[in-house]
């Protein structure tokens, strides 16, 4: 054991100590018995013994002279003791803050959206959500990129697509319709396709992960088709597939909510109205097993509260209203 003269050298290790051991030290010399310590604590006798070895152990000092009728602290136990009871108290007064703390709507929110609902979600979402609790603060992630999509701690994200996930819960709230365009000057130089077969015969403007081979499949009211299509271009952002359209490159399938703001500017002209892509759903997603904060709570309300809004089909485009 120690000598007390290095009681300093105690001090310094006795911060590297799990917090149930030196709580069950500070509780047994409050208490003055082992018993009544288990007993408060709610824990085998033997387990208060065993954590008072521990700790008596790793300082290398007697802190307690055991009985069977009574204890006794020691010198160096009397140091270890109001040192523990020090710590011991600020730990339980900051997990006390942070509960108080975690039942208000404040503090942090990371979320993490696709680049094509960052406008309408910052907008019709985020907006009236902050305006109603001020002291929200928030960290929006405009990404395409889902891959271990909560290492850096985000808290909740949009989702376009299936989830396969279980570590997940994925709530589904909407969806995302792409419609086929092309400017006019394309058209005027390549013609009008008037069939989903005719695509085979245009230069089709490809999105991210769609590979080469990958055919097009358009739906309508009564039937599904794929066509084989070909392309000289992709793009891994949706505006920048909009901005080739836009440019006379070819044809390009769009959301419905990415076009409706510009419709009305005669920039891009829809073709085969009455086919578009399969709608994508729209999952709001967050982590499953956790004991939400408030400020989550108060999100995944909000968010849920308007689901009809995230409902982004062709039917967009014939509204005089823009979504964002």
């Amino acid at each position: 054991m120690k000598q007390l003269g290095n009681w300093k050298v105690i001090v310094r290790n006795l911060e590297t100590i799990d917090f149930r051991t030196l709580s069950v030290f500070v509780t047994t010399c409050q208490q003055m018995n082992l018993t009544q310590c288990a007993e408060l604590m709610g824990l085998p006798k033997s387990t208060v013994s065993k954590a008072i070895t521990k700790l008596e152990d790793h300082l290398e000092v007697k802190l307690l002279e055991r009985s069977t009728r009574k204890i006794q602290i020691t010198e160096a136990g009397q140091i270890v003791f109001n040192r523990a009871a020090q710590l011991v108290n600020e730990f339980k007064a900051l997990t006390q803050d942070v509960q108080e703390m975690e039942q208000q709507v404040q503090g942090m929110l990371r979320i993490s959206a696709p680049p094509t609902l960052g406008g309408f979600f910052t907008n019709y979402v985020l907006s009236p959500f902050m305006k109603q609790w001020p002291k929200i603060k928030v960290s929006l992630e405009l990404s395409y990129d889902f891959d271990d999509l909560f290492s850096q701690g985000i808290d909740l994200a949009l989702r376009v697509g299936q989830v396969a996930d279980d570590r997940l819960v994925a709530k589904e709230i909407g969806y995302s319709t792409r419609v086929l365009v092309a400017s006019s000057a394309y058209l005027e130089a390549h013609g009008y396709p008037s069939l989903p077969s005719d695509l085979v015969h245009h230069n089709c403007l490809r999105f991210q992960g769609n590979t080469e081979n990958t055919p097009w499949t358009l739906v309508s009211e009564e039937k599904t088709v794929s066509v084989g299509v070909s392309s000289n271009f992709s793009c891994s952002n949706m505006q920048g597939l909009k901005s080739a359209a836009f440019a006379g490159l070819g044809i390009a399938q769009i959301p419905a909510n990415e076009l409706v703001c510009e419709w009305g500017e005669g920039k891009l002209v829809r073709i085969l109205p009455e086919w578009h892509a399969v709608p994508m759903p729209i999952y709001l997603v967050y982590r499953s097993g956790l004991n939400k904060p408030k400020r989550l709570e108060a999100i995944l309300e909000h968010i849920l509260s308007m689901k009809e809004q995230f409902r982004f089909g062709p039917e967009l485009l014939n509204s005089p209203k823009c979504k964002y």
